[in-house]
């Protein structure tokens, strides 16, 4: 009985680290290069549960996200699906 109930807490545990790992990511925000004739052009930052991502490159929080997003908003770009901007609180300057 013993032995079983140990199983039975290790076997929880691991669910429960599956489930706050996916939890984290689906909270983070994700880089996708974009490339035209195999040189990069640019990065869309998406929202990590955006359905739009092909190509994933890595994951940020959102701090990173955001100062990608007001650093070098010449290359890196939010979704437009999914407005990563929207969630982090940037707005655009209007023209």
């Amino acid at each position: 009985m013993e032995a079983w109930l140990e199983w039975h807490l290790g076997d929880t545990r691991r669910k429960i680290a599956q489930v706050e790992q996916q939890a984290r990511v689906v909270h983070g925000y994700i880089t996708e290069q974009e490339r035209k004739a195999g040189r990069p052009v640019g990065v869309t930052i998406h929202v990590a549960d955006c359905d739009r991502i092909q190509h994933p490159v890595a994951a940020l929080d959102a701090t990173k996200a955001q100062y990608a997003l007001l650093k070098d908003s010449g290359f890196n770009h939010a979704c437009e699906h999914c407005r990563p901007d929207v969630a982090l609180g940037i707005t655009k300057p209007e023209s």
